[in-house]
């Protein structure tokens, strides 16, 4: 029996581990996160390696063990300036997406917005209008029927918080890329539900 749950017990460990890293540092993604708590944990066995679902849970009650007093309000802070965003990228009617509308983040959790426009170039002459320094890279991504496309990625901070911009061709508004963590649709929340969100809160 013993040998049967240590495999288990060692998935289980990598991903607190994996939770513990991204709740410390706003820069790692889950992959990142579980490729170094697998080396932390020396293990090499790629069938222990927690999905992404396992990481997010793990993540969840690691806020509710060891941030319960601040997480609301962190939350709260976030969510406000996701709205902030969102007004001043109106025109490329935003929606919020991860771990802010999840309500699993912390402090240190980045601000995603999708932003829909057919040029990638619009986005980047409205930052640059509105002299925010920013960051460019390309994401690949994966959607329903086994589809890969890589898409762009802004990325700049916005007092204490990180903000990061997808950008997304007009036609993808209902055939978002999938979530990482379900393996579904993402749907993303507009201005308005995000507002009903803070007003119920």
């Amino acid at each position: 029996m013993p040998r049967r749950s240590a495999p288990r017990a060692l998935r289980h460990q990598i991903a607190i581990e994996a939770a513990q890293l991204i709740a410390e540092q706003s820069d790692l993604s889950y992959a990142q996160a579980r490729t170094k708590a697998a080396r932390r944990l020396r293990c090499t066995d790629q069938r222990q390696l927690p999905e992404n679902r396992e990481i997010e849970l793990a993540l969840k009650n690691h806020l509710e063990l060891f941030q319960s007093a601040t997480q609301g309000a962190q939350l709260r802070q976030l969510r406000e300036s996701a709205v902030a965003a969102m007004r001043l990228f109106s025109q490329y009617h935003p929606r919020l997406i991860g771990p802010v509308l999840s309500g699993i983040a912390n402090q240190h959790t980045p601000i995603s917005l999708v932003l829909f426009s057919d040029t990638v170039e619009a986005v980047a002459i409205s930052l640059m209008d509105w002299k925010i320094p920013f960051r460019q890279r390309e994401l690949p991504l994966e959607y329903s029927n086994k589809k890969r496309a890589t898409r762009t990625l802004f990325s700049f901070h916005a007092g204490e918080h990180r903000m990061e911009l997808l950008v997304l061709p007009e036609s993808e508004r209902h055939n978002m890329p999938l979530d990482p963590t379900e393996g579904r649709p993402q749907k993303g929340a507009s201005l308005n539900k995000l507002l009903t969100m803070l007003e119920s809160d």
